[in-house]
């Protein structure tokens, strides 16, 4: 029984005044993201989360301007009201899509589309009919379109996180709701956005719950993306975003053990860039840093996404190649040096860069370490300097 009295006075909710928890709620959390927005540091993510701030903003807005409704003028609250919370979940799904790392560009532009629809058709039904239940049939009709498909795309992506698709899920049953409510306002001409019904009232419950959840869960996938971003920093080296030394050995060591373990080959190649100290003498550091960067990419585009490479310190570049031999090593090992002598630089075009390789390959057991394969890889290096330099020399 208490149960039941329970649900009766959840369901007994009044409209209006779930939508001036709307209101306070949806200005809430434009304060929380605009403050998390200042205290960000600068990154490609920044504008998103202004976007979110300025879309809880405009909601907040327009229900304020529906809450009115009576008391101000039609134009302002019917007209702008609706279109205002038009516009803010068309932005809403606008960051939904921009979550969503696989969406391509013609999504964006459909969103669009239904924003214009969308205001184009609730203006014209307004103007001619101007009743309240055809009212809310239109705008539940196109909130319904503006976000039912990046939502879609969200749940069928599979790079989204559990928590991205749970609160997709929860969208859709939202709009599952709202559909069911335009629905029912065609078939009731006595509907108006104040009645108090099943329907009407469900979908606002369902409304402020995913305000809440997805206000909240945005900023927490922001936080999430910020720290793996800074984790992932830091395994690169700043100046040539390959690996750095510190996590190239770590996931070295990974590698070596493996290897140890299933009697596998493992080659390491030492790359350094010929006379590098002429370069910046002659031409200046930033003009290091370009070679530098260049050197790099090469280096990482030319090894298998399973190997490794790492920028270890100055110009040297170190290599591990999974499971490869001396001779398809020093294979590598050439066309990354051939590559690298027929490089052209925009900045000096008559500059010609050569790199000298060293290279260490075998199978590991339980007396060498790592540090024995790097080392020996090194006194190759040593060799092919000694040895007049643009050259591949393998001990």
């Amino acid at each position: 029984m208490n149960y039941q009295k329970l649900l009766e006075v959840l369901f007994k909710l009044d409209v209006k005044t779930m939508i001036g928890v709307l209101i306070w709620g949806n200005l809430a959390l434009a304060f929380l993201t605009l403050r998390y927005y200042l205290y960000r540091g600068p990154d490609h993510e920044k504008n998103l989360i202004q976007r979110f701030g300025i879309a809880k903003i405009l909601q907040a807005i327009a229900w304020i301007l529906l809450f009115l409704r009576g008391d101000i003028s039609d134009i302002a609250s019917v007209y702008f009201g609706n279109i205002l919370l038009f516009i803010s979940f068309y932005l809403d799904s606008l960051i939904v899509l921009r979550i969503n790392k696989k969406t391509k560009i013609i999504w964006f532009r459909l969103q669009s589309i239904l924003l214009a629809l969308s205001i184009i058709l609730f203006l014209l039904f307004e103007i001619m009919l101007g009743t309240g239940n055809i009212r809310i049939a239109t705008a539940s009709l196109s909130v319904f379109c503006i976000l039912v498909i990046p939502n879609l795309l969200n749940i069928a992506n599979n790079l989204s996180s559990r928590f991205e698709k749970f609160i997709g899920l929860i969208s859709l049953f939202f709009l599952t709701l709202l559909l069911l409510r335009a629905l029912n306002s065609l078939l009731n001409k006595d509907i108006s956005l104040f009645t108090n019904n099943f329907l009407q009232i469900g979908t606002f419950i369902l409304l402020i719950l995913l305000m809440f959840v997805s206000g909240i869960g945005f900023l927490l996938i922001m936080y999430e993306r910020s720290y793996e971003l800074l984790r992932i920093s830091s395994n690169l080296d700043p100046l040539t975003q390959i690996y750095n030394r510190r996590y190239f050995m770590n996931k070295a060591e990974a590698y070596y053990q493996r290897a140890l373990r299933e009697q596998k080959s493992l080659s390491f190649l030492f790359t350094d860039i010929d006379f590098f100290k002429k370069v910046n003498d002659s031409y200046g550091h930033l003009f290091g840093d370009e070679v530098l960067k260049t050197i790099a990419k090469v280096i990482s585009e030319n090894v298998r996404p399973l190997d490794l490479c790492c920028r270890f310190g100055g110009e040297e570049f170190l290599i591990l190649l999974h499971e490869t031999n001396n001779e398809q090593a020093v294979l590598i090992g050439n066309r990354i040096r051939e590559i690298i002598q027929n490089l052209v630089f925009e900045e000096n075009r008559e500059f010609k860069c050569t790199v000298s390789v060293g290279i260490y390959s075998g199978i590991p057991d339980s007396r060498k370490n790592i540090q024995h394969f790097i080392d020996n890889a090194d006194q190759a290096l040593y060799k092919a300097k000694e040895s007049g330099r643009n050259r591949v020399i393998s001990l």
